[in-house]
């Protein structure tokens, strides 16, 4: 069987796509893993099918996948690379000519504001709390615990 599969993906390179061709290197896409024996398992001898039939079914299962995959791809696939391709280069457009300059503009406006409010501050604010805790350095609080009696008196 080795060899009539060697031999039939030399008369058809195209059929089948190469094992060894990884066109998901990033794994994204590691939740469809859609082949014949992944979908369709057979437990035990008490369900196995007949061994060519269960050959022809690997195949047919394999070919028709692969053609509505192809077939789709090229009807569907083709538009949609055309959208994403317009959805992915405006935003990259936009994240790079728009939104990361106006970021790092906005990051030095707010260190420049933050450089005039730290001045502000140490000339205002520092010296006016430092004057307020030297005023209440000098008070001093006595508590004292006294009971206190006190007599009911009912008024006729």
């Amino acid at each position: 069987m080795a060899a009539s599969n060697a031999h039939e993906n030399s008369i058809y390179p195209s059929l089948l796509p190469d094992e060894s061709d990884n066109r998901d290197p990033y794994g994204i896409n590691k939740h469809l893993q859609l082949n014949f024996f992944n979908v369709i398992a057979e437990p035990d001898t008490s369900a196995y099918n007949f061994a060519v039939l269960h050959e022809v079914s690997e195949k047919v299962y394999q070919y028709s996948k692969l053609g509505i995959y192809r077939l789709l791809a090229v009807l569907i696939g083709l538009p949609l690379m055309l959208c994403w391709g317009i959805i992915f280069g405006a935003y990259t457009f936009f994240m790079i000519w728009i939104v990361a300059p106006s970021r790092r503009l906005s990051q030095s406006l707010i260190a420049e504001c933050g450089i005039h409010i730290q001045t502000i501050s140490d000339a205002v604010v520092a010296p006016l709390y430092r004057s307020f805790g030297q005023v209440f350095s000098s008070v001093r609080i006595n508590l004292l615990n006294q009971t206190v009696e006190t007599t009911k008196t009912i008024q006729v």
